[in-house]
């Protein structure tokens, strides 16, 4: 006889999230071990090809999924010019992951995306409990969204090809913040533009029960913002 009770579906939630960390940990790992075989030989590995495998070290990273721990190659070549020793993941560098990143981009963009709908920290804190981040956590990634120039949600230098039109989806509002001052935490508000643009729907992929977007781009902007663009959100 199966037990069934009222914690059913959240039980069932956190198998689900569960298995898929190992599924990810597993899949990760290959592609180091594919990239060990064929680091030589493969024309898409040559930038690798002059170094040599050192160890394997453990990473930790916060994804959607949760945090997951798995085991990638360090390599590793001497500086003709320095003759110091240069050492080199390159399942992070194809994977794009920064040496001090701890916190995918992906959970970023998440968390970046409830900016619009006011939401408290405590509530998506609650939305994306299963990913055991911290309040802190949360604050400091909405802080640190905003830079000199513009903050580009999937960081990507990628640019688009209008084919004929360029769909643009704007919104503005103002994010209320705690900010910490030597006199102490005072409320502050953001003006805070989010913006995506697309150039329609991805006709190889589209299907009536699952249209697609094309050429998809997110940007987040914390004050700053011109004035005239800041009277027209208004």
């Amino acid at each position: 006889m199966i037990n069934v009770d009222n914690n059913f579906f959240k039980n069932f939630i956190n198998l689900l999230y569960i298995q898929s960390i190992e599924i990810i940990q597993q899949s990760l790992e290959d592609y180091d071990e594919w990239i060990f075989k064929n680091y030589k030989i493969d024309e898409t590995l040559k930038e690798f090809k002059n170094y040599k495998v050192k160890d394997k070290i453990e990473r930790t990273l916060v994804i959607l999924n949760g945090k997951i721990t798995f085991k990638r190659r360090r390599y590793y070549k001497i500086n003709s010019e320095t003759g110091k020793e240069e050492d080199i993941f390159p399942l992070d560098k194809i994977l794009g992951i920064e040496k001090w990143q701890r916190i995918d981009n992906t959970v970023k963009e998440k968390i970046l995306s409830f900016i619009i709908e006011k939401k408290r920290y405590k509530d998506i804190l609650d939305t994306m409990e299963h990913i055991k981040i911290s309040l802190m956590t949360i604050s400091n990634i909405m802080k640190n969204a905003k830079n000199d120039e513009e903050y580009y949600i999937n960081k990507t230098n990628k640019k688009i090809d209008i084919p004929h039109t360029l769909y643009i989806q704007m919104d503005g509002t103002y994010l209320k913040m705690l900010d910490a001052t030597k006199q102490g935490r005072k409320k502050i508000k953001k003006h805070t533009i989010v913006s995506t643009v697309h150039t329609g729907y991805d006709e190889k992929k589209y299907t009536v029960k699952r249209p697609v977007i094309a050429n998809k781009l997110g940007v987040i902007e914390l004050d700053n913002i011109p004035e005239y663009i800041k009277k027209i959100v208004n």
